[in-house]
């Protein structure tokens, strides 16, 4: 009389371990999969961070856009500044539109020639022998990447894996000692989250804080984000009138 039983509780067993074996096998090759895109391999974050700031650089194209604003101790982050969406075509050639300190911008960079629509007339300047797309003076706007060019990076923290638009990325908190002068003459203590792809480390997101020296209760927050690595974009000279000075 217990024979039937026996065989369907056989029965059972066998299909949950079935299962349990065939949702193991499953794990294990996605987390096989995972590991061959690199965010397995966990290298070290010094190694993650310089591999992805390498590899950005050398990209052949991509497009970002930056927002930029002055905070302050009353109204933190609020404070407008401006908002930009470019494209960088290497080695010389940059394409920007948007607003610069609330006013209207268009901007091409073709080797040493620059070229600034007049908002007012709608005609295009051209300013020969002029890289401003190397300037100090637009650093976020232009090059942001130039806000990757560090000393060194004491404090640097790996916090995991964040969903950001629909993506898995990866993580760093870090607070980097800046290489060049001109970002640390009136700001200090940067402090910097970035987020990188799975796949290549290249950068993908990145917010990065900084307090005035002059008035610590205030400073300067730039949100950067950045895709269509190695995309075909193209980038020509605009139709130009001649300046008149």
């Amino acid at each position: 009389m217990l024979r039937p039983q026996w065989v369907v509780l056989n029965k059972r067993s066998a299909l949950f371990a079935l299962a349990l074996v065939l949702f193991l096998f499953l794990v294990i090759k996605g987390a096989g999969i995972f590991m061959s895109r690199g965010v397995g391999k966990m290298m070290p974050p010094q190694q993650m961070l310089a591999t992805g700031i390498e590899k950005t650089r050398s990209s052949a194209s991509f497009r970002y856009l930056t927002e930029t604003r002055l905070t302050t101790a009353e109204n933190t982050g609020n404070n407008f500044f401006s908002k930009v969406e470019g494209e960088r075509v290497a080695p010389e050639q940059v394409r920007m539109t948007g607003v610069l300190m609330n006013t209207p911008i268009e901007f091409v960079q073709v080797g040493d020639t620059a070229y600034i629509k007049d908002q007012q007339t709608g005609q295009w300047i051209s300013l020969p022998g002029n890289k401003l797309s190397d300037s100090e003076l637009f650093y976020a706007e232009l090059n942001p990447l130039a806000y990757f060019n560090f000393k060194d990076v004491p404090d640097l923290k790996y916090i995991g894996l964040e969903k950001v638009n629909g993506e898995k990325l990866i993580l760093l908190e870090m607070r980097p000692n800046l290489m060049d002068p001109f970002l640390e003459l009136r700001l200090s203590d940067y402090y910097y989250k970035v987020w990188l792809s799975p796949e290549d480390y290249r950068l993908r997101q990145a917010t990065l804080q900084a307090r005035d020296k002059q008035n610590p209760a205030g400073g300067i927050e730039i949100n950067l984000r950045i895709w269509d690595y190695d995309k075909n974009i193209t980038i020509n000279p605009p139709d130009v009138n001649p300046a008149v000075f």
